[in-house]
């Protein structure tokens, strides 16, 4: 709708952005092809860089290629900033719209919120580029920019959005096997959804170890036993790190997250402190404040629940 209407969108997937230098790769790659006029040549292209080398190519279709001779470890925050700053330098005048998905991932790119402190100083400054940010592990998003300490903070009006219908889920699931010639029973797909309650980010971390299984025994069709072998070898992956965890929180802590493993809640009231043993109101307070802080559990509209899905498992055998 936005691009009937003349604004130039641009998405970016975050998840695929292992390294620093595949993301200076990746992103000034789509931002070209998207932006960048055919008529660019080699010299108007370089001309954008002071401080790195691009390597330009010209496709088939006559479509713009860019990389850069570059290690991540080296780049400096102005090279960096050269990068970030090509909406704008390619806006030529025109609204343009970047959109960053799972856009916490970011973190992992630079220490010290390194990144974030670098791209905060160059968008603050752009006047035809618009950024939205996306994040289906919305706790670690949310602090992103309502944490005094860290560079986004107030800097976006932040929106809290349900979780797709489960339908929805369940026809994307099925879609994205038949994208790669694979297929998936819908009440596999509807298993793998539900497993993980319906959290994107989840999904599609179910779906691509279901699609490893399939692949591993030489088939192309899933079913839901291969849903369950997925869901398994994912919390064995992750037991030891949970075992790890737990270790540091405080018996109170303990206790929330065990309880909000086997019931869910909104209130906290007498009766479910009593269930769980949680003991008085200002201590569970206390333990919730410091774990949702922390990311293991958020309280959203209609309950309380820990983030992750299979932490939750892995408290429930326990």
């Amino acid at each position: 709708m936005l691009e009937q209407q003349g604004m130039l969108c641009i998405t970016f997937d975050m998840v695929k952005m292992a390294t620093l230098d595949i993301f200076v790769n990746g992103y000034a790659e789509k931002l070209y092809r998207k932006l960048a006029p055919v008529r660019f040549g080699v010299e108007t292209v370089r001309d954008f860089f002071r401080r790195l080398r691009p390597q330009v190519t010209f496709g088939a279709d006559g479509e713009i290629g860019v990389s850069f001779e570059t290690a991540g470890a080296e780049m400096s925050a102005e090279a960096l900033s050269e990068v970030l700053d090509l909406p704008q330098r390619l806006a030529d005048g025109r609204r343009v719209l970047v959109i960053m998905d799972e856009f916490q991932e970011v973190e992992h790119l630079l220490p010290n919120d390194g990144f974030e402190r670098v791209m905060r100083s160059v968008i603050q400054t752009h006047r035809d580029v618009s950024y939205l940010f996306l994040g289906s592990r919305h706790h670690l998003l949310r602090r992103m920019f309502t944490d005094h300490h860290r560079p986004f903070y107030k800097s976006a009006l932040t929106i809290l959005l349900d979780k797709p219908p489960q339908n929805e889920s369940v026809t994307f699931v099925m879609e994205r096997f038949a994208s790669v010639g694979f297929s998936i029973d819908e009440k596999a797909a509807d298993k793998l959804v539900a497993k993980i309650e319906n959290i994107p980010y989840y999904i599609q971390q179910l779906g691509f170890e279901t699609f490893r299984i399939v692949d591993e025994a030489s088939r192309t069709h899933a079913v839901e036993a291969d849903v369950e072998a997925a869901y398994t070898r994912l919390s064995g992956f992750n037991r030891d790190q949970y075992e790890q965890q737990m270790l540091s929180f405080s018996q109170a802590q303990k206790k929330l997250l065990i309880a909000l493993a086997h019931e869910e809640t909104a209130t906290f009231d007498r009766d479910y402190k009593a269930r769980h043993h949680l003991g008085i109101s200002s201590t569970v307070n206390s333990a919730k404040k410091k774990l949702i802080e922390d990311g293991y559990i958020e309280h959203l509209r209609e309950a309380c629940r820990i983030s992750d899905p299979f932490f939750a498992e892995y408290l429930r055998t326990e």
